[in-house]
């Protein structure tokens, strides 16, 4: 009767918990985008290629529309106080200029804001 080895000394170390891998996600590609990756993989195996690049990519999650047009609605109230404070400036009303700017610098103030809103949430997702 043979004995079965269950310790082969000789053979392969098992890997540590953290090493090993998990559960394997299925994902489909078209033909182009298949050949699309193969060819940035270059000697890379593909699943090696596209977990290295699901793990280092920056992925940016997209801009609700209702903040978008927030932006936009804020920028376009900048534009529009640029406007009259160069039209003040040259009809010569330099207190509605000063106005102007400062109604200017806090708007800027707020997209600036909300940039930063932004690029923190883009930080989080990745």
């Amino acid at each position: 009767m043979a004995k079965h080895i269950i310790n082969n000394s000789g053979g392969r170390k098992p890997l540590p918990e953290d090493e090993k891998y998990g559960k394997p996600i299925p994902v489909r590609f078209t033909q182009k985008q298949f050949i699309r990756i193969k060819r940035k993989a270059g000697e890379m195996p593909v699943s090696t290629y596209i977990r290295e690049a699901a793990l280092h990519a920056i992925v940016r999650q997209p801009v609700t529309k209702t903040l978008m047009k927030e932006i936009r609605d804020l920028n376009n109230l900048g534009t529009n106080i640029n406007t009259l404070a160069k039209l003040a400036y040259q009809a010569g009303i330099t207190s509605v200029t000063d106005k102007a700017r400062e109604a200017l610098e806090e708007v800027n103030a707020i997209l600036h804001q909300a940039r930063l809103i932004i690029s923190e949430k883009e930080e989080i997702s990745n």
